[in-house]
């Protein structure tokens, strides 16, 4: 038996990834294929792109039976310039008109700064954009919460946690999938982007999984989030407090009962 958490915490995050192989994956990106598609077909040139950005792209999303609320985001980048550029409500209203005539039978939702597309086995957030030609430098730009433009990197964090990842042994990823399905079955205290940027910015020094989840989960800051929400994390921090005693004390298996409550129905 391991002398701690830490291979059991490693099996519990690989199960929780979402895997090359898996028929998940393969409707995800026959799907994507096919609103691609779609999009060419019924914009023409008036789109120049659309691009995958996200928690699909970081390999930190979860499967849909673990967090439902696991979504694809695509990009939509409109060919427009300074004369021609639109409010964005004005393209997210077209990327609504397009989801109603291409899925019928699908839900379909405006939600900032988003279109969604409620298929059966994933939503997808189709997100209108423009390309920003600037005096200085040249942006992507998406909706602000305001109605206007703000300018956004849809793969700068990709980068950012790959970096930090590779330089921890590849074990912040797991760590955030493990925290994500903590905050998808405790009623979402955190945004998922919010839970993984912070977890990204955290230092783990010479961690591994059992060790660097505790430090997360100690770490992370309730600055901001609404009682209930705070409530929840101080729970899981209560927890995380009783997994460190318990394997203070080599009392391995009485640590995954409060392990249990952080992560519950899945060790």
């Amino acid at each position: 038996m391991d002398a701690g958490l830490n291979n059991y915490l490693k099996k519990i995050s690989s199960g929780l990834f979402l895997k090359y192989d898996a028929d998940e994956r393969r409707k995800i990106e026959k799907s994507i294929a096919n609103i691609s598609n779609k999009l060419v077909d019924y914009f023409d040139d008036q789109i120049d792109q659309s691009t995958v950005f996200g928690s699909y792209t970081r390999d930190t999303i979860l499967p849909r039976q673990f967090d439902q609320n696991s979504d694809i985001d695509i990009l939509i980048q409109f060919n427009v310039n300074d004369y021609e550029k639109l409010r964005p409500e004005s393209y997210r209203n077209q990327l609504k008109r397009f989801a109603e005539v291409n899925y019928t039978y699908s839900g379909i939702i405006k939600d900032h700064p988003s279109v969604i597309i409620q298929l059966q086995h994933i939503k997808f957030d189709l997100v209108p954009s423009i390309f920003d030609v600037g005096l200085i430098y040249d942006s992507i730009e998406i909706p602000d919460k305001d109605g206007g433009w703000m300018e956004t990197n849809p793969r700068g964090f990709d980068k950012k946690l790959n970096g930090v990842n590779s330089a921890c042994n590849s074990i912040i990823k797991p760590i955030i999938r493990l925290l994500k399905y903590w905050n998808a079955t405790h009623g979402y205290p955190y945004y998922s982007f919010e839970l993984e940027s912070e977890i990204a910015d955290m230092d783990f020094n010479n961690d591994n999984y059992e060790s660097g989840f505790l430090y997360a989960i100690e770490t992370l800051s309730g600055n901001g989030l609404p009682l209930w929400a705070r409530n929840r994390l101080d729970s899981a921090k209560s927890s995380g407090n009783w997994i460190s005693e318990y394997l203070h004390r080599g009392e391995i298996q009485k640590a995954k009962s409060p392990l249990d409550r952080i992560l519950p129905g899945i060790n």
